[in-house]
């Protein structure tokens, strides 16, 4: 009996039950000989407990990393409320100047406008003052030498009925307003044009009798860049200058207008110029371009007409003249069929004359001098002597 209960106490009393080994119990994992050797292995955690730790590993280090930061970042210092408005007092200073300067600037171009606005109008209420001034004097001085006449033709007659008759004096001649000299113009017809007028007229009329197309009657002329000048008023103050001297040397000279506020067409200049039977018809005109550096005078013939062959040579002898006298550019003299003044006065030798810049401050300048206008007569009449008559 104490065998067998023996036998039972060490297991080899079953020898089945003692030959299962550990590895065949659920849950225990079978150590090799040399993990026995060198200590019993922990075991090892699943996959998902792995990620969980890794997971936890990350939220921790996001946050600590998160926490560095916020201590890093220096705390913004505020700013004193009396500096603040300090600040603002500061830029409302700045913004107020700014405003202030900008007013004065505006006010200082308003006021540099309309002092030249006020310049421009007086000066032409000055120049028809004075030619309204001129005109007066003039009758006045007729008045006077007719009053004088009468006095001395009373005196003669009462010295006759006392004494005996004397001899007339021999009148004394007028004296020219211009130099002495200059060609021997007897015998010449002449017609003067000054192109533009006061008020344009924008009313069509047709440009040639040949071709069609129309144009204004009387086109707005350019303006002085620096005077302010209306070019109708310098294209008339030439012509006038022009036809006396012309007169002065023997010419016979017809001008289409006198003064500077009429309603004359070009066609209607053209047909009067035509109707004269002229030696020559000229009309005066100024220029103006973009370029404020164009300069010199220039001379345009009619495309068309009786002297078509001969008028553009004629045109180029003119231009040279005009050089010569003035010392003043000569842009050479083209043909063209754009000017109704020109297009209806092709039957007689026509010529415009563009006398200068009026975009270009020396030029302008020139042109509203009177000696330089007194240039331009020597040249034209210098050219008129060498033109045939009819």
């Amino acid at each position: 009996m104490a065998d067998k209960h023996s036998g039972n106490q060490n297991g080899s009393g079953n020898p089945e039950k003692n030959n299962r080994s550990r590895s065949d119990i659920p849950g225990i994992r079978r150590v090799s000989a040399d993990s026995k050797m060198s200590g019993v292995r922990k075991p090892q955690p699943s996959p998902a407990v792995r990620a969980a730790k890794a997971k936890t590993a990350q939220t921790q280090s996001q946050n600590k990393t998160q926490a560095n930061a916020r201590q890093q970042t220096p705390t913004p210092k505020r700013v004193p409320a009396g500096k603040r408005q300090a600040e603002i007092q500061k830029k409302k200073r700045m913004a107020a100047a700014v405003l202030i300067t900008t007013v004065l600037l505006i006010s200082v171009l308003l006021g540099f406008g309309i002092y030249h606005l006020i310049r421009f109008l007086a000066g032409r209420s000055s120049r028809q003052t004075d030619a309204v001034t001129t005109t007066t004097t003039t009758v006045a001085s007729s008045t006077t030498s007719i009053t004088t006449t009468e006095s001395q033709t009373e005196t003669t007659t009462i010295a006759t009925t006392t004494t005996s008759a004397e001899p007339t004096p021999t009148p004394t001649p007028a004296v020219t307003p211009f130099p002495a000299g200059g060609p021997d113009l007897t015998g010449y017809r002449v017609v003067l044009d000054a192109g533009h007028q006061m008020t344009p007229n924008k009313e069509q009329e047709a440009m040639s009798r040949s071709m069609g197309g129309s144009k204004d009657k009387s086109a707005q002329g350019f303006i002085g860049t620096v005077s302010g000048t209306d070019e109708s008023e310098i294209n008339l103050s030439v012509e006038l200058l022009l036809a006396s001297y012309l007169k002065s040397l023997g010419a016979d000279v017809t001008v289409t207008r006198e003064e500077n506020d009429v309603n004359i067409s070009n066609k209607e200049r053209a047909e009067l110029a035509v109707s004269k039977e002229p030696d020559l018809y000229i009309r005066l005109f100024c220029n103006a371009a973009n370029d404020s550096a164009s300069r010199g005078c220039e001379v345009i013939v009619p495309s068309s007409g009786k002297y078509t062959s001969e008028v553009k040579t004629w045109g180029e002898e003119l231009g040279k003249k005009l050089e010569e006298m003035t010392q003043s550019t000569f842009n050479g003299c083209k043909a063209s069929g754009n000017y109704t003044g020109l297009n209806w006065a092709d039957s007689i030798p026509s010529f415009m004359i563009r006398m200068g810049y009026l975009s270009n401050s020396d030029d302008e300048a020139l042109l509203l001098a009177e000696d330089y206008q007194f240039m331009i007569c020597k040249g034209v009449a210098e050219f008129i002597a060498t033109m045939p008559k009819k």
